[in-house]
C-alpha cells in the first residue's frame, strides 16, 4: 500500500510540475510576444529616426554648399579689392617718381638759370611739359579711380 500511496505523490507532483512548466512556457510565450512587439516598435522608431537625419544629412548638405557658394563669392571680392588695392601702389610708386622727376628738372633749371641765362626758356618749356604731362596723370588715375 506505501507504494500506491509514493505513486499517488509521484504523479500529484508530475501533474504540479506539469502544470508549473505549461505556466511557465505561456508566460515565457507571452513575454516573447511583448518583447516582439517591443521590437517591432524599436525598429519603427528606428527607420522614423533614420529618415529623419536624412533629411538633416541633406538640408546640413545643402546649407554647407550654399555657404561654400557664397564663400566663393565673397573670395573673389577680396581678390578684386587686392588686385585694386595693388594698382593703386603703382599708380602712387608712378607719381612719386614724376614727382621727384618735375622736382629734379625744376632744381636743374634754378642751376641752369644762373649757370646760363639763354637755356632759360628751354627749361622752362620742359619744366611746363612735365607739369602738363604730371596733371594729365594725375587727372588719368583720378577717372580711373571714379570707374
Amino acid at each position: 500500500m506505501w507504494w500506491q500511496w509514493g505513486l499517488a505523490f509521484c504523479m500529484v507532483a508530475f501533474l504540479a510540475v506539469s502544470v508549473t512548466f505549461i505556466r511557465f512556457l505561456l508566460y515565457t510565450h507571452a513575454l516573447l510576444r511583448l518583447g516582439e512587439s517591443s521590437i517591432d516598435r524599436l525598429q519603427k522608431q528606428a527607420l522614423h529616426t533614420v529618415q529623419e537625419s536624412e533629411r538633416v544629412i541633406e538640408a546640413s548638405v545643402t546649407l554647407i554648399d550654399d555657404l561654400q557658394h557664397k564663400l566663393d563669392t565673397v573670395d573673389a571680392w577680396f581678390q578684386a579689392a587686392n588686385e585694386t588695392g595693388e594698382a593703386v601702389r603703382r599708380v602712387t610708386r608712378s607719381i612719386g617718381v614724376i614727382s621727384q622727376t618735375v622736382e629734379d628738372t625744376v632744381l636743374e633749371a634754378k642751376r641752369a638759370v644762373h649757370s646760363r641765362q639763354d637755356t632759360v626758356n628751354e627749361l622752362i618749356e620742359w619744366t611746363m611739359a612735365g607739369l602738363a604731362i604730371a596733371s594729365r596723370f594725375q587727372a588719368s588715375r583720378q577717372s580711373k579711380s571714379k570707374e
